[in-house]
């Protein structure tokens, strides 16, 4: 029995074979040394699956804490600019005089 990546496609949680392999999968699903060949490659593929979804969330994470801190700096400019608006329209007419 052959695998290959043209016939064996994962996914999260299953395993999908070709068209091609379904008398293959017959036979396996009755004889038992050949029940046990796939699973390391099912148990490989599942942890890096698992370690590319974690490594996805860490970079979701930090680009939602920068994306938090420059809206932060954005309010700080918009706050900084209207004081200053008002600060000129209520003192620059007694300036003036």
């Amino acid at each position: 029995m052959t695998f290959s990546d043209i016939n064996l496609k994962f996914t999260l949680t299953n395993v999908c074979f070709g068209q091609e392999t379904f008398a293959d999968n017959e036979i396996m699903i009755y004889d038992l040394t050949n029940l046990g060949e796939p699973r390391p490659k099912v148990e490989r593929y599942v942890l890096w699956t698992r370690w590319k979804r974690a490594q996805w969330c860490v970079l979701s994470v930090i680009k939602l804490k920068n994306k938090i801190v420059f809206r932060r700096k954005c309010l700080i400019d918009i706050q900084r600019h209207v004081r200053m608006h008002l600060v000129y329209k209520r003192y620059t007419p007694r300036q003036e005089l």
